[in-house]
């Protein structure tokens, strides 16, 4: 597995397109995927179509960001593009739009493309040598929806999927992914991978469990809005546990997340914030009857140390890295003048690496938040 990264800050589209064209090694025409990141201040349409032309062999899938990651840091303004061959690899993508509605409309398409990967579909051993990487948008809440319709098709709940929701800066909420140039703004874009190469996929928080566990007695699930807790008013209880007032506790939610345990491990669910309501919006579903671990952050830097560890002990020789961070977490590392320790110990760990700060995370069938999501392969 061969992995390049090329970064640019121009903002002309055509000149920023031939600059990181420039920097590959290959001809153009020999790569057999190609995965941008973009700030979403670019013209994502022309971004898309002008990076295809000059792709024209290639998978190409592309989403923007609240940030780009690579060797030059975490960066804002700016587009990363990254290239995948081996010629042990098949990779497909398809692009699902309308994906808040009518995510099951391009069950065919996604089929076609699992089938061009030779990845079986209710394969019960499809999982051992495939994976999918996804970008869904953001604002529209399908995150959910689009990965059920997912696993709903491959039928195999053990098959390996990283992705990332769309992000984007300043106070328009829009967001973005394509493939083969071809751009929407309500979906995802999927590229599936069956290959030769060993690979590791996993998730990193930053937050530590406190003990104190909270039930869930209403919810509103698709809302993403939490009613109350244990009968009573859910911003009520949170600030009770946390022992302050909820005027206090509404600006403490980065710091003390909830957790939900999913098939024996435990992912972040974000709060967005208290309403005068006393309800609390969450940036991922909870169904009522659901018990929720009050989390509360802990030590960045040994948690980047104890993921690069684990992954370097299950990926010796790392060919290709994929990092999808949470914006929190990135604005978390500024404010604390951890960004340049971070970017170090990924330098230090990872010949080639790049990446995107986003708005959430997917790792398998679950959508989470205020985490990192890594997808790293070997030779």
């Amino acid at each position: 597995m061969e992995q390049e990264v090329v970064f640019t800050t121009n903002r002309n589209i055509d000149s920023a397109v031939s600059e990181l064209c420039g920097k590959l090694k290959r001809d153009l025409s020999s790569y057999q995927a190609v995965i941008f990141m973009a700030a979403i201040d670019y013209d994502f349409n022309e971004l898309s179509q002008k990076i295809k032309d000059r792709f024209p062999k290639a998978e190409v899938i592309g989403t923007s960001t609240a940030g780009e990651i690579s060797a030059q840091g975490f960066t804002e303004g700016s587009i990363v593009l990254t290239t995948m061959q081996d010629s042990g690899t098949k990779v497909k993508g398809v692009l699902i739009d309308c994906g808040s509605k009518y995510p099951l409309a391009y069950k065919s398409d996604i089929e076609s493309a699992l089938r061009s990967c030779g990845i079986g579909i209710a394969d019960p051993s499809s999982h051992h040598n495939a994976f999918a990487l996804e970008f869904t948008n953001a604002i529209y809440n399908a995150e959910e929806s689009i990965l059920s319709t997912f696993y709903s098709i491959i039928k195999n709940d053990k098959f390996p999927l990283a992705g990332a929701t769309a992000g984007y800066t300043g106070n328009t909420p829009k967001s973005f992914v394509s493939y083969n140039g071809k751009v929407t703004q309500d979906g995802a874009t999927m590229l599936f991978v069956k290959t030769r190469c060993p690979f590791d996929i996993r998730q990193e928080d930053i937050f530590n469990t406190t003990g104190k566990q909270i039930f869930v007695t209403k919810s509103e699930t698709m809302k993403r809005e939490l009613i109350s807790f244990n009968g009573r008013p859910a911003a009520s209880v949170y600030a009770e546990q946390l022992g302050v007032s909820e005027s206090q506790a509404a600006k403490m939610t980065f710091e003390n997340p909830f957790g939900r345990f999913i098939n024996g491990s435990i992912h972040i669910v974000a709060l967005a914030g208290l309403t005068p309501s006393k309800t609390i919006t969450t940036f991922a579903r909870v169904t009522p009857n659901t018990a929720l671990e009050l989390m509360h952050i802990g030590d960045a830097k040994q948690k980047a140390d104890d993921t690069c560890s684990g992954i370097r002990k299950s990926i010796p020789n790392p060919k290709f890295t994929l990092l999808m961070s949470c914006i929190t977490r990135t604005l978390y590392f500024d404010r604390s003048g951890l960004k340049s320790a971070i970017i170090n110990k990924y330098k230090s760990t990872f010949p080639t690496f790049c990446g995107m700060s986003c708005y959430g995370e997917q790792i398998g069938r679950t959508h989470c938040n205020q985490t990192l999501v890594s997808l790293v392969i070997g030779d």
